[in-house]
């Protein structure tokens, strides 16, 4: 039986607008297509991995308005089990994402993060869980703890690895655009048991103090590379969650982003259709 997981995170609306290449300063440009779609790095982890089976909770926060009315509605029409989301007397989070003829992203936040609202101070951590906090703030140091002490597999972003104030995780996850560059990430395996970075095009790499790996990325058709990221995290969660090896974890994790660039979505594919691609079995 695979391990509960908890993630904890924003969840947002994406407004998306596609564009022939990236404006520059001073310039006009026309659109070639807008859309509005869920987004949010946490909840798109949570909504991919919970389309496998596994028990996936969701921790968050909506404004009193439109948007937070419409984000519940999918986390309740979703497979998560639990979502505690905590009302704020705000706007629901908004992100505008610009999407080149390349598939390449920009993004930027047009809200700002109510982070004391992310505390999972009344979460019911069981021994064994595995507890997720993919996008790292100093302010979740004391759920970290918590989490640790309660006897969890703890998972953090990769931010998380130049918090000096952070003494041990198991995983730390992410993308090597989340950590300053000339960052060693072998330096910091004496407080990570896993360390895991993807790198675009560039595939992915793993390190513990057993072996380092090196996963290149898959080639195929790209369309909008907005979800890989998150879609990455979903599998290697996944996977993690069923206690494969890390080389398994690594595998799968590539193969759902893989997935996840050939469509036109922030939330990572249902994992029948990465199943279907890839010939992918989890032992839940």
């Amino acid at each position: 039986m695979s391990k509960r997981v908890w993630v904890q995170g924003p969840i947002a609306i994406d407004t998306v607008v596609y564009v022939e290449k990236f404006p520059t300063p001073g310039t006009f440009m026309n659109s070639t297509r807008t859309e509005e779609r869920t987004g949010g790095t946490s909840a798109n982890v949570a909504l991919g991995l919970c389309t496998t089976g596994v028990e996936t909770n969701f921790v968050g926060y909506l404004g009193n308005d439109d948007n937070g009315k419409k984000l519940r509605e999918v986390l309740d029409k979703s497979e998560i089990k639990h979502s505690i989301i905590t009302e704020i007397d705000g706007p629901t989070s908004n992100a505008l994402i610009l999407i080149d003829d390349k598939a390449e992203r920009t993004i930027i936040s047009m809200t700002k993060p109510y982070l004391r609202e992310l505390r999972m101070d009344n979460v019911p951590f069981s021994k064994g869980d595995v507890v997720a906090i993919i996008l790292w703030r100093e302010e979740f140091l004391g759920d970290l703890l918590r989490a640790e002490s309660s006897g969890c597999l703890t998972v953090v972003g990769a931010a998380a690895l130049v918090d000096a104030n952070v003494s041990h995780a198991h995983l730390a996850i992410g993308s090597v655009s989340d950590i300053p560059s000339g960052v060693n990430p072998e330096d910091h395996l004496d407080r990570f048991d896993e360390i895991v970075l993807t790198d675009g095009l560039n595939g992915a790499r793993y390190y513990s103090k057993k072996q380092k790996l090196q996963q290149s990325a898959l080639k195929v058709d790209a369309i909008d590379v907005t979800g890989a990221g998150d879609a990455f995290i979903s599998g290697y969660l996944a996977a993690l969650a069923n206690e494969l090896d890390p080389s398994q974890c690594f595998l799968i994790a590539t193969q759902w982003a893989a997935s996840s660039i050939q469509m036109n979505s922030s939330i990572p594919p249902a994992f029948d259709l990465v199943r279907k691609e890839w010939g992918i079995e989890l032992a839940l």
